[in-house]
Parts: C-alpha cells; structure tokens; sequence
C-alpha cells in the first residue's frame, strides 16, 4: 500500500514552490557550497515531498517579499521562519509545524551588559525587516518611553545575516532572532569565538506556520496531511533529532494556531 498522502486535484502542478530566507542555520540555510539548502525546513520538506508525491522546491526571497509573492503568485507557499499569528492570519493560512519564541544574540562577552528587553533602553538593536521581532521591539520601547527611559533604536535589514552582522561588528547592541537560529550561530559561527545568546527568558513563544493562500485549502488540507503523517510515522522527530531542536515539536499540525495570540 502506498504511504503517499491522497494529493486533492488542487495540486496539479508538477511541483509545489515555496519562498524562504535561505540564510538560518540550522533551520534553513545554504550548505558550504553555497548551492545546496540544508536544514529542518529543507528536511522537513523533502519528508512532505514523498507523502504528496511532488517535490516542494525552494526559491530564496527577502522575508519582507514573502507575503507580496504569495498575493502576486509568484511562490505557492511560505515554508520559512514565519511565524503564525493573527495579523498574519488575514492574509494567509498557516499549517504549524514548529514552536520557537525570540532570543537575544549579542557579541562574545556581551559588552554592552543586555540582560533582557528592559535592558535595551537607550541602546540600539537589529531586527529583520517584517519579522515579529520587530514588533517585539516596539512593544519594549513602548515601555521605555513610558518609563522615562531613553528609546530603543531598531536597524530593520532585509536579510537576517546582515542584521547579524551589526552585532559582529558592534555597531549594534543585539539583534533579535528566532530561538534555535540564535543559539545555532553561538555555537557554532567562528568556533563559538563571535556571537554569545542572552540567557533567560524565550521571548514571544508562537508556531511557525506554512502559509498557504486563503483561495486554496485544498492545498493546504494536503499539507496538514503530509506533515501529520511523518509527525507519525517518526520521521518528524528524527529531524528534530538531527539539528538538536525537538524541543520545538508540535504534536500535530495545526491550522492556524496563532489565532489565540496577542501580537
């Protein structure tokens, strides 16, 4: 019997196109010959790829182009560190595939002392341009101003290594990334020598999503079946396993899962 997941006649492209950042180890990224994609997303994909029986390929975007793709039609999905939420919700549907919150990446030896947002006051930070995290920031600058704290400055880049770079270089006092991306690169960029990770709180726990146009829940129904069904065969975990992030997992792909927070 064949383990393929029945493909509603909605798919009958030859192949299913997915915009992504392609620049976040170890949840997508480019492998050292900068051509081949490596990572739980690329995984993950390749696994969904079998169940539909159609491959799901990946074309690199600015986070911030990903939804004008979607809307142009450009790509087909967004399989990508997107997370699910209600702004996000009236644009898209979002099949949930991964839980991850924000943390704090600084420089080695954190020299300009960030213990937590309420340290950013008065300090500039860097955040990718479209992203959550950009929210985040305001929210704490909010909370700043209100306390007669100077104001955060938030440098908003398209792509997530350029905001990173800010930090290597000192021009900025933090960036503001996805959990396991930030702990990844404190690990690993330049032997653990460049980038150390706030310790503490995650901040702003919220599912990653795979967003699928309102017009086509075929579409979307077939990947919710395509993702439960390696979520119970094993194959999900021993992704998960693989990059050292199952402490992340969802149970069960959900659609639209963030409809509850409050961005």
């Amino acid at each position: 019997m064949s383990a393929a997941v029945a493909t509603p006649c909605a798919l009958a492209a030859n192949e299913i196109v997915a915009g992504s950042i392609t620049n976040s180890p170890p949840m997508i990224a480019y492998a050292s010959d900068g051509s081949t994609l490596q990572g739980v997303i690329v995984d993950l994909a390749a696994a969904m790829s079998q169940k539909l029986g159609k491959p799901i390929v990946f074309k690199s975007m600015p986070f911030s182009g990903l939804i004008p793709a979607m809307e142009a039609k450009r790509i087909d999905i967004t399989f990508t560190l997107m997370n699910d939420t209600p702004e996000r919700e009236k644009v898209l549907d979002f099949v949930d595939f991964f839980n991850l919150g924000t943390k704090l990446l600084v420089q080695k030896g954190n020299p300009d002392h960030v213990t937590g947002l309420r340290s950013l006051c008065g300090k500039t930070v860097s955040s990718v341009q479209g992203s959550t995290q950009v929210q985040l920031v305001e929210q704490a600058n909010t909370k700043c101003v209100a306390a007669g704290k100077p104001p955060i400055h938030n440098l908003q880049y398209a792509q997530p290594a350029d905001a990173r770079l800010q930090v290597q270089t000192g021009h900025v006092a933090a960036f503001l990334g996805n959990s396991p991306v930030m702990v990844y690169l404190a690990k690993h960029a330049g032997d653990g020598k460049i980038f150390d990770v706030v310790q503490g709180k995650e901040y702003q726990p919220v599912p990653l999503g795979i967003g699928v146009s309102k017009s086509d829940p075929k579409l979307r129904d077939a990947l919710q079946a395509a993702l439960n069904a390696i979520i119970r065969d094993g194959t999900y975990m021993k992704i998960l396993d693989k990059y050292g992030v199952q402490s992340g997992a969802v149970q069960s792909a959900s659609i639209n899962g963030g409809s509850h927070l409050a961005m």
